[in-house]
Parts: C-alpha cells; structure tokens; sequence
C-alpha cells in the first residue's frame, strides 16, 4: 500500500486500491480514463505482465466515493488570482 513517509498513513491511491485488490498503477489508469473527455490513455509498459494490469485498468469501476477521495486527494489549491475571487468572509462578510 502506498504510504507517506511523514505521516506513515495511507494515501487515498492505496485505499482505493486496497477496497479493489489491484495495485495502485490500475487505479490511477482508471481513474484517468473515468474522467469527462478521456476516450484513451498511453501506458508504457516494459514486460507483458505490466501491459496485462494496465489493460485490466479499463475494467475496473472506480465508485462515485472513489472518484471523489481520488478527486480530493489530487485537488491542487486555487492559483493567484484565482483565490482572490474566491469567497471569503473574514474579507468580505455577508449582510445578515
């Protein structure tokens, strides 16, 4: 299972792949290929047995709470100026 070294707890990937018994590489090719606009990915694989576990990826089905520990994981925080628009109501608070 995949794990930070710093935290020595699993990522969301190991999970994911642990709830599913397949390796992470699969998980992160489905993941990939559940996305919207996705019709193929590129692997690269140098023995038969990884071509093999890159090609079952396609018939694993990731669930809705899956794609979203997945999403979460990955999610990248909003870029300057993005953030700035962002609500804020320490800023800017709301009239009650």
């Amino acid at each position: 299972m995949l794990v930070r070294r710093e935290a020595q707890r699993p990522l969301p990937a190991g999970l994911v792949a642990a709830r599913h018994e397949a390796p992470v590489a699969r998980v992160a090719l489905a993941w990939v290929l559940a996305q919207p606009g996705v019709t193929s990915a590129i692997v690269g694989a140098k023995r038969p047995e990884q071509l093999e576990d890159s090609l079952a990826a396609v018939d694993l089905e990731l669930t809705a709470q899956d794609l979203a520990d997945l999403d979460q994981a990955g999610a990248l925080p909003p870029e300057y100026p993005g953030w700035i628009q962002l609500p804020n109501p320490e800023r800017f608070p709301q009239p009650a």
